[in-house]
């Protein structure tokens, strides 16, 4: 549709219509002078507005598409600052929209550990701590424990080791059935004080022959071993021992003695049990004793009956 002014006053050859009169005030000024407006219809069903002389199709255009471009640019700045994708989270048990999130900011770790970041979890037990991945370095171990220094051995086990058979020994009967020494001691066998001799090592003193002047001396060590040193009298003259003497009915006087003892031969007491203190004399393989005419001499098989002690009272 298309106004112009011009031709108030009825149809033209165009079969125009155009506002005159009181009745067309849809159309004009209602006068049909010529200050109206003339609206110019074709069949065709294109217009052309005429306004004041001028034609408006192409301003109208013009300014409809100026007003569509900045409708487009206000609602573009609207959506901008409005943000709707933006939205708050839902209150109460309303899902929050999966179509757009905020990004969530993880709570800081109030103590971080040294070096590390926050998907490290904190080291609690260094013993169960991961190998090195190189396999030819063994792995630490918290509980392996120093090796304790060696244990010196027993010095009556040395001692006790370090005798073989022929030693001579400084060991005897003190007099009641107990040896001086705890620990066997060598000393030379031509010495006065060398009153014993080795003639057997065993493991059990009940492996020692028993008889009068020996004697079978046992001991365990700390390793749970046992060792035994099987022991003869060294008889010499000049030596004493306590025995204890009876008088027969025939006057003759028996005698039981201690051979493995060794008693001072100056003393004036005895072991208790014990009435003589006897002086060895001789000792001989076979035969009798030598005699004295001053006192009676005594004596004593030993060694299992290979040899005689021969010996007289030295105490009145």
């Amino acid at each position: 549709m298309s106004y112009s002014r011009g031709n108030p006053g009825g149809f033209d050859d165009d079969d125009d219509y155009y506002g005159g009169g009181e009745d067309d005030d849809d159309y004009g000024d209602g006068d049909g002078g010529p200050g109206g407006t003339r609206i110019n219809a074709r069949a065709s069903g294109r217009a052309r507005v005429t306004v004041a002389g001028r034609d408006i199709t192409s301003s109208y255009f013009i300014s409809v598409s100026s007003a569509v471009l900045a409708g487009l640019l206000g609602l573009a700045l609207l959506l901008g600052v409005w943000k709707p994708w933006q939205e708050a989270a839902p209150a109460g048990n309303e899902k929050p929209s999966t179509s757009v999130s905020s990004p969530v900011i993880p709570t800081p770790h109030p103590d971080p550990p040294a070096g590390g970041g926050e998907d490290e979890e904190p080291e609690e037990h260094p013993s169960s701590a991961a190998p090195d991945d190189d396999p030819t370095t063994p792995a630490p171990s918290a509980t392996t424990p120093d090796p304790s220094p060696s244990v010196p051995p027993d010095p009556v086990d040395v001692a006790f080791a370090s005798v073989h058979v022929g030693t001579c020994l400084n060991v005897f009967d003190e007099g009641w059935g107990k040896l001086n020494r705890d620990r066997p001691a060598a000393v030379d066998c031509g010495a006065s004080f060398a009153f014993t001799k080795v003639t057997m090592v065993t493991t059990s003193a009940s492996n020692c022959p028993e008889g009068g002047g020996q004697h079978g001396w046992g001991h365990v060590n700390d390793d749970g071993s046992s060792i035994a040193l099987c022991l003869d009298r060294v008889f010499g003259t000049g030596q004493c021992f306590p025995a204890v003497l009876t008088k027969q009915a025939d006057g003759s006087v028996r005698g039981t003695a201690r051979l493995f003892s060794v008693w001072g031969c100056d003393r004036t007491q005895v072991p208790k049990g014990q009435n003589a203190i006897m002086g060895i004399t001789a000792l001989v393989s076979g035969g009798s004793c030598p005699q004295r005419s001053d006192r009676r001499t005594l004596s004593w098989t030993v060694f299992n009956g290979s040899a005689k002690v021969c010996a007289v009272q030295v105490n009145s």
